[in-house]
This record gives C-alpha cells, structure tokens and sequence, in this order.
C-alpha cells in the first residue's frame, strides 16, 4: 500500500512498468552470469534473462554461494564512521600524543623551560633537590600524603589490566614489508587511475596498483566522494592510497584514520602535485621547500601506520634547479620505505 494515494509518482503495477520500459540493450545479464543475481531486478536493462513467471528475479543458487560472504570492492565509507567524522567523535589518540611533541605545540615542554630546570652541565640544581628533600634527605612526610589516599594507597586510577599495548610501537622490521621488486607498478593518475582503469591496468599485467590522489582535509570530514578514490578492488593484490596535505596534523591524523578503517599495503605521500590549487596552500610539490613540515609530516604518519609510507617527489620545483638528491637521504632517515621520483 503507497502512502502517497493519488498524489504518488511513480507506477505500482510491475506490469506496466515493463511496458513503459525501454526495450533490454541485449540478451544476457553479466551480473547474472558472473555472480548469480543482478540486484536490480526489473529495473534492469537486460532484465529478460533473469526474470521468470510473475515478473520475480531469478537467482541461480549455486552460482550466488559462491561468491557469499566475499567483498568484490572494499574500502568504503559506512554511514556510522562518516557520522563520527562529521560530528568530531573520532578519536585520533596516537596522532595527537605525537602532535603533543612537536616544537610549538600546546602542552609540549618549551627549551627555555628545561634549560631553567637544569643547571650547567644539564643535571637538576642542587636547590631543586633539597627542597623537595628533609634535613636527612628524605622526603617530606606531606609530599607523600599529599600523593596517597585517604586509606594511605597511591590514588593512582586504574581500570582493567595493565597492558603495554598502547604505548609499543611496532620497529621498522616488524611492519610489514612492501615486496615490489621486479613487480610492474602503475603509478597514481589523478582523474584517470580510477577503480575501472586499475581494473584494465591488472588484467594487462600491472602488479601494484594506487588509487588517486585523495585530499586529507575532505577525508577527514567524511566527503563520500573522495572516499570513494580509496575503493580497492578484491583483484587489486598490493595496493596503496595517495594522500595530499599541507600540514602535519592533518596528513598524522589522516593516516592514523585509514590505518583503523580502510584495508591497504602501503601508503603514499604526494609531493609532486604542481597545481597551483595544491601549491598555494603548501601542499604537493611546495612541501620540497618546506623541509621542516615536510619532515614532520613523514615522522607523523610512520609513527602511526603500521603498513610502509612511501613518497613520491619531482626533481626539483624549480626549472634546472634538481634538488632530489639532497632530498631523498634525508626522508630515508624521517622513516619513509620508498621514494619515486617524477622528472620536472
């Protein structure tokens, strides 16, 4: 029963709508064929060859079983983590103790702060110690009720085990590793290496393949349509995400969102984008000249990914001016486990 009444649209008799319906584009259904089932039923174009009496969708059991339970395009973005990203619910815990540490940063330790807690040679001064100390150099019997309960224990809060989980860090060899040598490898193409190219791309014989340049910024406010750049194909074997940023905070939490969400073996870092919509804000290309947040950008998101950071450069920003060679060394010590470099 339509709600709407008389006031409704659209036809309730699947009878007249075939009739209304375009003739089928051909005899056969490729999602029938391939999977068993074409979920859109009569509203498909080739509807003919899976539909029987009474106008219901046929299903072909045998074939359907197989493919159940298997995810043909993974990567997507649920309704309930774009919520959580629309509304700031997500938590970016290893993000922001990283952020925490960098120079400038709110609650991070300032140079002159340590330098006046230290004397010449760095160790603690004299009078710091003694007075926080008695005659005898004990501690002052207030200093430790003042950290105890009212029963005398630590009132150190504690809830569950204790576990060191949060606070290891996975070392470079324990991450898993990014075997692609000897591998045919289709770079990112931006508005070009979507899902159905790269799917071409697998079929022609490339082994890696990276989805298109996504903007961290869009990503983090859960836009559906740069999401959507992140999609990964079940055939897709090794395959990698490319993210555009600015900014350390930004590009650190970013990473530490697809390291949670998404499923990838490596992601790259975009620093050799010359859009001048990019470059103006600091992003692509720019970041070779800004050696400082370039930097922290690449600790930032090693420190939070547990798969391999890769990086893709140009030779220089400049005409003739090559500055690559001075560049990569460096980033290899920042963290990252690749670099590519784009001529100018």
């Amino acid at each position: 029963q339509c709600h709407f009444g008389p006031r409704c649209r659209f036809l309730h008799d699947v009878s007249q709508y075939l009739a209304a319906k375009p003739a089928d584009l051909g005899q056969r259904c490729v999602l029938f064929d391939t999977f068993g089932r074409c979920p859109y039923g009569v509203t498909c174009r080739f509807g003919q060859a899976h539909l029987g009496d009474g106008h219901q969708n046929l299903v072909n059991a045998a074939l359907a079983q197989q493919w159940e339970g298997k995810l043909l395009v993974r990567n997507g973005l649920s309704k309930e983590l774009q919520q959580q990203l629309r509304k700031r619910k997500f938590t970016f815990q290893k993000a922001e103790e990283f952020l925490r540490g960098l120079p400038g940063a709110e609650g991070a330790p300032k140079p002159e702060a340590l330098q006046n807690s230290r004397g010449a040679e760095g160790a603690p001064k004299p009078e710091a110690l003694q007075g926080s100390r008695g005659a005898e150099g004990a501690p002052k019997p207030e200093a430790l009720q003042s950290s105890r309960g009212a029963e005398g224990a630590p009132s150190i809060p504690t809830l569950g085990p204790l576990t060191d989980e949060d606070v290891t860090k996975l070392r470079p060899c324990e991450k898993k590793k990014l075997e692609i040598q000897g591998k045919l490898y289709l770079a990112p193409l931006t508005t070009c290496g979507n899902l159905p190219f790269r799917r071409i791309c697998k079929r022609f014989g490339a082994d890696v393949t990276c989805g298109e340049m996504a903007v961290c910024t869009n990503l983090l406010q859960g836009q559906s349509s740069e999401w959507a750049l992140l999609k990964r194909h079940h055939t897709e074997d090794i395959f990698g995400v490319q993210l555009e940023g600015a900014f350390p905070d930004t590009m650190t939490k970013c990473a530490e969102l697809l390291n949670r969400t998404i499923d990838v073996d490596f992601v790259d870092i975009n620093v050799g984008c010359p859009i001048d919509l990019v470059y103006k804000k600091g992003g692509g290309c720019a970041l070779m000249t800004r050696s400082n947040k370039f930097e922290q950008i690449v600790r930032g998101m090693n420190s939070v990914l547990d798969v391999p950071l890769t990086v893709k450069i140009r030779t220089g920003v400049q005409e003739k001016v090559n500055v690559a060679h001075k560049i990569i060394p460096r980033i290899r010590e920042w963290g990252a486990s690749m670099v590519t470099v784009r001529g100018q």
